[in-house]
């Protein structure tokens, strides 16, 4: 069980308050896996930022969480660890100096552009796995790390085909690049770098897919999401009995 901290209802075992109350995890995961597409499709519709520095991965975040979450966007505050690993992530006051640094070193590098494919991916990964290591946000890294990671790959000409990625090895490879070994992510994310940027390979993108589920969200499909959001963002959520918006309760 999650242990609760500021960011939870009390005794709920790691539940996060958010705006409808949700107090049931499997409901508010999926909750937030339907926002976080649905986020990232109309980030999608927008060029990216010039450069797209720490303040766009922001942005994504707010995006994808800001209809459930009031800190969406805003940097972590509790000390956090990769679940069921014991790997400790950036203590809380580390991190501003920590993405200045990392963020400084992607500026000098113009966000790895005119890479050939090999040298991309090794300092893709590289600088992913001390993203991972800083997990800025309280939750949603994955998620929001990969649309970020997805927009430089694409801004460079290395487009990752989503299609194709195996997300638990995606994330074990993340994990071993947080302890210090990025060459085994390198490697994985070179295999399936393309040349084109036909936008059907975005179809492998979803937050629910990334988080580890197994009913993506599709866009368009034309179905209400068991959460209840619909293919256009429209909203079916109630908050749960007794509690206001905010969804405090307290």
């Amino acid at each position: 069980m999650t242990l609760d901290d500021k960011y939870t209802y009390p005794g709920s075992g790691g539940v996060l308050v958010n705006r409808f109350g949700i107090r049931d995890a499997d409901r508010l995961d999926q909750a937030l896996n339907d926002y976080a597409t649905v986020g990232w499709v109309h980030l999608r519709q927008q060029a990216p930022p010039e450069p797209p520095g720490f303040d766009y991965l922001q942005t994504i975040h707010r995006e994808m969480f800001g209809s459930l979450l009031d800190w969406a966007g805003e940097l972590r505050e509790t000390d956090a660890q990769a679940t069921g690993t014991g790997i400790a992530y950036a203590r809380p006051e580390y991190i501003p100096e920590s993405l200045r640094s990392l963020f400084d070193k992607l500026q000098r590098e113009d966000f790895l552009t005119g890479l050939d494919p090999a040298t991309f991916a090794d300092r893709l990964a590289d600088r992913w796995g001390d993203l991972s290591a800083i997990h800025p946000f309280r939750d949603g890294n994955t998620r929001s790390q990969s649309a970020y990671v997805s927009s430089l790959a694409e801004r460079a000409g290395h487009p990752i085909d989503w299609t194709a990625i195996d997300v638990p090895t995606l994330r074990n490879l993340r994990l071993v690049a947080v302890a210090g070994r990025h060459e085994p992510l390198a490697g994985y994310l070179r295999d399936h770098l393309v040349s084109s940027t036909d936008a059907s390979l975005d179809r492998g993108w979803s937050a629910a897919r990334l988080a580890g589920l197994d009913t993506p969200f599709k866009p368009g499909a034309g179905r209400s999401s068991p959460a209840g959001l619909d293919a256009f963002g429209t909203t079916t959520y109630r908050a749960d009995p007794g509690l206001g918006r905010s969804g405090h309760g307290r």
